[in-house]
């Protein structure tokens, strides 16, 4: 059974710590029947606010076994663990694995028993775990969260991504206290809440979990044929001020039309506490951060399109699941996707903020979204990577070589039944919607190793009786990626855009393409590549990784503002790697001015002959820049 990343990191970090090995584990006796595989069908799950103690029922499926062996992650500290009612023949916790021995006395499904106090403690930089938090006004915000393989820090769960299950949850409470938790709501009195889980199953990165807050008021957002939403804030909050209730309606109704009813049945609640990611989706449950309407706004509506991107994964993430945690950028990708396209046909230009956050991602990815790296790149670094290059290359990109409506009909087969699926299922799909194979698409665009060798676009043009554009792409590895570039043609006046595509098609023979299109009744001053961020490429010739004793000319595309050009020869300019890439949650500042380099201020593309319009390059000067921290940011959508 396969440890969580999370738990092999913390454990590595202990062994450490010690400065030698634990002793092996004595050899379990009185062992009849073989390793039983397993599957967890129900998690009957008591928690209890005050004390964190967890109590767990797990039933099981053997396929009719009657003794033996299993194994399933949990943490150390697991007691009173029994078989059926009664104590295990043997048990012990052996490097984030229970092994319990048993044999079964009773006609059925075996269960297993145990108990647990959950630590007050949060995981890798992340909320997952135990936490209390005070949010503005300082009431305190209760979570029990779990996340992609981390569900066995909060007791025996088997955390492979791709298993779903039914759930029961019976949490004990403070007289008052608000509680929610997935499934189906209940208050059998006042100090408890139950939650029952018992039709569409859930994976348990998302269904474990608890939430609770005292000042929770429930206020009404929906109550029509496509659902209920309930938002539970504390009176001043800002998120009923920022969710419009009629919005609300009307995506809840453009997504059921598309993949069905709500999955987890026709009440949706939606909280806002002190979070750190930016959303959680659950079971029949949404947790904002409570803060979204102050946060920069990398999206046009911070809250909006936050509550519309965890709806989608109701059924993208939830009802239909990863089928391994390197699976996670299809369920990321869906959601951000799907969102995007409700913005684009119903919320005026909100869709472009949406795509220059996702172009501004993209571009400085680290990984490939398939990434055959050795060794894998830690889960906590590549899930935070994908949240550009993941719609874009798995699903926009795919919009212009295949068409829009072919991309959502390959989602809605692909989300048609709950059950696992992985990146080559989404590929399937999208195949079977098209008619057409994507391997070329998916080996350059999707699978590698290392930092992605994005493509640059050089751009040249002639005007005669037309205007003739030749369009090459350049990367490191030579690469040419199977895409549709997007142009504008731009004059002096702000009116004077015209913009065209040129396809290099799904099976590209060659680096350049070449296009003729009518001359516009004005004087072409510069083509500028992918106006709409469509495309994942890179906006100046300072490649990612550069080619000792290479560089191209200034005859490329025109480079934008602030891109550091240093003087190879008189006459001609050589474009390097100046480029300063900031990670995720950081931006990029200029700290001061650094002799000897020309700082490109605009240049306009010259066209074949070598005849530059409106060139105005240069003062001789240049900065250097840092990386910070941006306010806010860096926490993600989940």
């Amino acid at each position: 059974m396969p440890l969580s990343l999370l738990r092999r990191v913390l454990s590595l970090l202990v062994v450490l710590g010690l400065g030698c090995e634990s002793p092996a584990p004595p050899p379990i006796k009185d062992v009849d029947g073989p390793p039983l595989a397993y599957a967890v069908d129900l998690y009957d799950l008591a928690f209890d606010l005050t004390t964190r103690e967890l109590t767990s029922r797990l039933w099981l499926d053997v396929k009719g076994a009657r003794e033996g062996c299993l194994s399933i992650p949990a943490p150390e500290g697991v007691t009173d663990v029994r078989w059926q009612g009664v104590p295990a023949v043997s048990t012990r916790t052996v490097d984030g694995t229970l092994e319990v021995c048993g044999r079964s006395l009773l006609e059925g499904a075996p269960w297993i028993d145990s108990r647990y106090v959950v630590p007050e403690a949060t995981h890798l930089y992340t909320q997952v775990g135990f936490s209390r938090r005070p949010d503005l006004h300082g009431d305190v915000f209760s979570y029990l969260l779990g996340w992609v393989e981390s569900c066995d820090f909060l007791g025996p769960c088997d955390d492979a991504p791709d298993r779903l299950s039914h759930f029961t949850f019976e949490v004990t409470h403070a007289p008052g206290a608000v509680v929610l938790c997935p499934g189906t709501l209940s208050h059998p009195d006042e100090t408890h809440t139950r939650c029952e889980l018992l039709g569409t199953r859930a994976p348990t990165y998302s269904a474990f979990m608890v939430a609770s807050h005292p000042a929770w008021k429930r206020t009404r957002l929906v109550d029509s044929d496509v659902g209920r939403v309930d938002l539970y804030e504390a009176p001043g909050g800002l998120l009923w001020p920022a969710l419009d209730a009629a919005v609300v309606e009307d995506f809840l109704r453009w997504m059921t039309a598309r993949f069905g009813p709500l999955p987890y049945g026709p009440e949706l609640r939606v909280a806002a506490a002190p979070t750190e990611w930016l959303g959680m989706e659950h079971p029949a449950n949404i947790v904002l951060r409570d803060n979204l309407p102050l946060l920069p706004k990398v999206y046009a509506n911070m809250a909006l399109h936050t509550w519309m991107h965890e709806v989608v994964h109701q059924w993208a993430g939830n009802r239909t699941t990863l089928a391994s945690a390197r699976d996670y950028p299809w369920k990321e990708a869906v959601a951000e996707y799907l969102t995007y396209v409700y913005e684009d046909e119903h919320r005026d230009g909100e869709a472009a903020s949406t795509l220059a956050y996702w172009d501004r991602l993209a571009r400085t990815a680290s990984y490939h979204l398939r990434p055959s790296d050795v060794p894998a790149p830690p889960f906590i670094s590549f899930a935070n990577d994908i949240y550009g290059s993941g719609p874009m290359i798995l699903l926009l990109q795919l919009e212009s070589l295949l068409g829009r409506a072919q991309v959502l009909a390959a989602l809605q087969v692909f989300l048609a039944e709950p059950g696992a699926r992985s990146i080559a299922d989404l590929r399937a799909a999208l195949e079977g919607a098209s008619g057409v194979s994507l391997q070329r698409y998916f080996e350059t665009w999707v699978d590698g190793a290392g930092e992605p060798d994005w493509p640059f676009f050089q751009v040249e043009w002639r005007e005669e009786q037309a205007l003739t554009l030749t369009v090459t792409q350049r990367t490191v590895a030579g690469t040419v990626y199977p895409c549709v570039v997007e142009l504008e043609l731009q004059g002096d006046a702000p009116e004077q855009r015209q913009r065209f595509t040129v396809s290099y098609g799904l099976e590209p023979l060659s680096a350049t393409v070449r296009a003729t299109v009518p001359l516009p009744p004005w004087t072409v001053r510069r083509v500028e590549v992918d106006p709409r961020n469509r495309l994942v490429n890179r906006r100046s010739a300072g490649l990612l990784r550069e080619q000792p004793g290479s560089g191209f000319e200034l005859r490329l595309q025109r480079p934008t503002e602030g891109d550091a050009l240093q003087e190879d020869r008189p006459g001609q300019l050589a474009i390097r790697l100046h480029e300063l890439r900031c990670g995720r949650g950081f931006t990029r500042v200029r700290e001061e001015d650094v002799p000897g380099r020309i700082q490109l201020r605009s240049m306009a593309v010259p066209t074949t002959d070598g005849d530059a319009h409106d060139a105005s390059v240069a003062e001789r000067r240049s900065v250097r820049a840092r990386c910070v921290r941006q306010p806010g940011l860096g926490v993600g959508i989940r």
